[in-house]
């Protein structure tokens, strides 16, 4: 009879976690699969030795934690490199071309190979000259930042990459010596369909050296997507600690800073929760077009159903062919003063929940008055 019940309340957490949004609970362990096989064509199809592997995926964690399906940007950016722009038509139009699905971890691959090969063969060549060691692994991390990522404030950003492919990747693949992983079909179909247990159990606390990984990434997103400010870079530090004593507090956990069982599943099941609700982000009111007199104030306004939403408001002028981000605008509402260049500019707003999905509201045209040039 204990054994029945035993296996009962087992079956109901098996079944609850059955229930978690792929964003939080699924997307562990895609994750996981996701960044086997990236190892495996680094080291297979494109002939890089471990250090060089390590440091390009110390570089997939901080752009898009292994997710293939990652959007920033205002949804300009997409995938496991965040390709950007005309970068990420190009992907989709390689992958229309080869017959390949551009939202695959495949498809992906092959296009970053075919890049690398041709439109950055600097860092390609670079690649494959690193030592196969710890400082190889720093150096490939460093220098595919620096030269092919191009981030803001990419010095730090290449050390802090360089730091992660050393102390965290070349740890974890150097035993390997080369050599493929096999990738487990039964995970990748329980990470597909959603049906996986917990996948990230690891005691976290604040070190000397701080813990780095996979599972303290998604534990940042987890908390971003619970309205917590953080910075997702996959390393378990004092400013991270301190949020999760905030989430322990409102939670009724012993606030240490210390993330034991009780705290994964605690976030992990809030952060699901969130998503769920956040599904129905939904644009209610879209921006209109107005006409102003120069050096007059235009005002715009987007109005949006969700959880904890956010904003960032776009422009284009007549004259350009690309929209760009209205530095500053990023609340439902937002005005600013005309000029002479404004004739025929449009406006728009990207809204984003609390799980990450994004809406782009329509267009707004401005039309200064007297002028007769207009963009439709």
């Amino acid at each position: 009879m204990v054994r029945i019940k035993r296996f009962t309340a087992a079956l109901l957490v098996i079944l609850f976690a059955a229930t978690l949004v792929p964003q939080t609970q699924a997307y562990a362990d895609s994750a996981k699969t996701t960044e086997t096989k990236v190892y495996n064509y680094l080291i297979g199809k494109l002939g890089f030795n471990t250090a060089a592997s390590c440091g390009l995926m110390a570089n997939i964690e901080h752009e898009s934690g292994f997710n293939i399906s990652e959007t920033g940007d205002g949804n300009t950016s997409y995938g496991l490199f965040q390709w950007h722009a005309g970068r990420k038509s190009k992907l989709i139009s390689y992958c229309k071309d080869k017959g390949l699905n551009y939202k695959t971890v495949e498809g992906q691959l092959s296009y970053f190979g075919y890049e690398l090969k041709n439109s950055y063969k600097k860092v390609y060549s670079y690649l494959k000259s690193v030592d196969n060691s710890g400082d190889g692994a720093y150096n490939a991390g460093y220098y595919f930042c620096y030269n092919y990522e191009i981030p803001s404030n990419r010095s730090v950003k290449s050390k802090n990459r360089g730091a992660l492919a050393r102390d965290s990747y070349w740890k974890k693949y150097s035993q390997y010596d080369g050599k493929q992983i096999s990738v487990s079909e039964k995970t990748e179909e329980k990470a597909s369909s959603g049906n996986s247990q917990i996948a990230f159990t690891r005691k976290l606390k604040v070190k000397s050296n701080p813990m780095k990984g996979a599972d303290v990434l998604y534990l940042q997103k987890c908390l971003k997507t619970l309205g917590y400010k953080v910075t997702a870079d996959g390393s378990y530090g004092k400013k991270t600690a301190a949020v999760v004593k905030k989430f322990q507090k409102a939670n009724g956990i012993k606030a240490d800073g210390v993330v034991t069982s009780k705290t994964w599943k605690a976030i992990e099941s809030k952060a699901a929760s969130v998503n769920s609700s956040a599904s129905k982000l939904k644009i209610t009111q879209q921006p209109k077009s107005v006409t102003v007199n120069c050096s007059d104030s235009a005002k715009f306004t987007v109005k949006a159903s969700g959880k904890n939403l956010s904003y960032q408001w776009y422009y284009k002028k007549a004259d350009e062919s690309s929209w760009k981000k209205w530095t500053g605008h990023n609340t439902a509402s937002t005005s600013a003063v005309s000029n002479s260049s404004w004739n025929g500019m449009q406006v728009r707003c990207v809204v984003t929940d609390a799980s990450g999905k994004s809406l782009t509201s329509s267009a707004a045209k401005i039309t200064l008055a007297g002028n007769t040039v207009a963009v439709g």
